[in-house]
C-alpha cells in the first residue's frame, strides 16, 4: 500500500478503531517500557498520535512497515519526536535480520496483520521479535464483505489480467469458519501465553458516496496496476460492487437532492498475548 496522501485522507475508520483499541488497553499500554515496536505503522500518525502518549515515558517506539513509501513519510513528519523512529520491515520475513532477534519488550500492531498471506509466519516472526516475557497487543480486520467483491470483480475477464493474485488480497482470517478460534489455536502452537483472543463487530458510517469512494481507492490493491483507459471504469465497477454489500442510508442534502450514507459492517480480531519466561 503505497498511496500514503490517499491512504491518509481516507483512513478515518482505521484511526477510529485504533482510538478505542488502544483506550480499551491504556492500563496494559502505560505499563510497557523499554523498546516497543508497532508492526504495520503506515504513515505514522497513529503509532505517533496514539501508540506513543499510551506508552511508559520511559518507552521508546520504533514504527515498522513493508512499504517504503510510508516509512519515508513517518521518517520526514516525525523526525523531531525523540522517542520514536521508523525503520523497514516484512513481518512475514523468512529470516528476521539477527539485530531484531529478541528486541523489543512490547510489540503493538493495529490494522495490519489481516493484510499478512501467512499469518502463523507473521504471528512466529512477532514471538521472536519479543524478549522472554514480552508481549504483544495486536488488532486487525477479520472479516468484511467487501473482500467478496473483489472475488466477483475477479470473474470479469476485462480486469481477470490485472487480478491473478486476488487470493492474496482476501485475507486469511476472512475465509475461516471461526477466526477467533482459528487464531487462538495459532497463537498456542506457537507459544504464546494468551491473555485475550477476542472477536468483536463493529461498524462504521460513512456519511456520503464520496468519502465512501476515496476508502475503496486507498486501500485496494489493484488500481495502480489497471490502464488509464480503464481505470475509470474499474473504479466504478468497483465501488459499485462493495456498495451491494452494504446499508444504504438515504438522506436529503440542504438543496432538497438526495444523498446515501454507507454502513459498513464488520469483523476485527484483537489479541493480547505473552512470550513465556525461558523461550526462543
Amino acid at each position: 500500500m503505497n498511496m500514503v496522501e490517499e491512504y491518509v485522507n481516507a483512513s478515518t475508520m482505521q484511526h477510529r478503531d485504533a482510538f478505542d483499541f488502544v483506550e480499551e488497553f491504556a492500563k496494559e499500554m502505560s505499563e510497557m517500557k523499554g523498546k516497543c515496536i508497532d508492526i504495520g505503522c503506515g504513515p505514522g500518525d497513529v503509532t505517533k498520535e496514539l501508540i506513543l502518549p499510551k506508552l511508559s515515558p520511559n518507552a521508546e517506539l520504533v514504527g515498522a512497515d513493508i512499504s517504503q513509501a510510508m516509512i519515508d513519510h513517518a521518517k520526514q513528519k516525525y523526525q523531531s519526536e525523540k522517542r520514536l523512529s521508523f525503520i523497514l520491515l516484512d513481518i512475514e520475513t523468512l529470516a528476521l535480520p539477527n539485530e531484531e532477534l529478541e528486541h523489543y519488550s512490547n510489540v503493538l500492531s493495529s490494522y495490519c496483520l489481516h493484510w499478512c498471506q501467512d499469518p502463523r509466519r507473521a504471528f512466529d516472526n512477532i514471538y521472536k521479535l519479543l524478549e522472554p516475557e514480552g508481549k504483544a497487543l495486536v488488532m486487525f480486520l477479520a472479516w468484511n464483505n467487501g473482500f467478496d467483491a473483489y472475488m466477483r470483480i475477479y470473474e470479469n475477464p476485462q480486469y481477470k489480467p490485472y487480478m491473478q493474485d486476488v487470493n492474496r488480497f482476501v485475507p486469511f482470517f476472512h475465509r475461516c469458519n471461526d477466526s477467533q478460534a482459528t487464531l487462538r489455536t495459532m497463537l498456542e502452537d506457537i507459544g504464546f501465553e494468551i491473555l485475550n483472543c477476542s472477536r468483536r463487530e463493529k461498524s462504521f458510517v460513512y456519511q456520503n458516496m464520496e468519502i465512501f469512494k476515496r476508502h475503496v481507492i486507498a486501500v485496494n490493491p489493484f488500481i495502480s496496476r489497471i490502464p488509464d483507459h480503464l481505470k475509470k471504469e474499474f473504479e466504478d465497477v468497483l465501488l459499485r460492487e462493495i456498495t451491494s454489500g452494504k446499508t444504504l442510508i438515504a438522506s436529503k442534502k440542504d438543496d432538497g437532492q438526495e444523498e446515501h450514507s454507507i454502513l459498513d459492517k464488520y469483523h476485527i480480531l484483537v489479541a493480547y498475548v505473552k512470550k513465556p519466561s525461558g523461550t526462543r
